[in-house]
């Protein structure tokens, strides 16, 4: 599957924790979880990180309804799944291990490639 994320060369601001922290706290207004692998992980550029941020954002209201329970509804589980859909990883939606999950990260592929298809 083709990686949706942008080139990672394409970044104008720095990656540090306040920039993070500046991109979740306009997106989103739910608690962290385990937030610290966002901050720790070097992979991900700062403009990858806010394109994650923004397409979990438009598309809340469907994680958020596939989850369900409040337990769930976290920055760091909202931006796993966005980094995972995004990514296009097949083992992250396809095979065996925590089917719900590749489900929902499979869900949330199609949902961003439809709408950006729109715009």
């Amino acid at each position: 599957m083709t990686n949706l994320l942008p080139d990672r060369k394409q970044n104008i601001y720095p990656r540090n924790k306040e920039n993070i922290r500046a991109i979740l706290n306009y997106y989103f207004d739910i608690p962290d979880g385990q937030i610290e692998w966002l901050f720790e992980d070097e992979w991900l550029s700062i403009n990858q990180i806010e394109y994650i941020a923004e397409q979990v954002s438009i598309h809340y209201d469907f994680l958020e309804s596939v989850i369900g329970n409040r337990v769930g509804i976290t920055i760091s589980n909202f931006m796993h799944y966005g980094k995972d859909a995004l990514e296009g990883r097949e083992e992250a939606m396809t095979g065996k291990g925590n089917a719900p999950r590749k489900k929902i990260t499979k869900n949330l592929r199609e949902r961003i490639i439809n709408s950006n298809l729109k715009t």
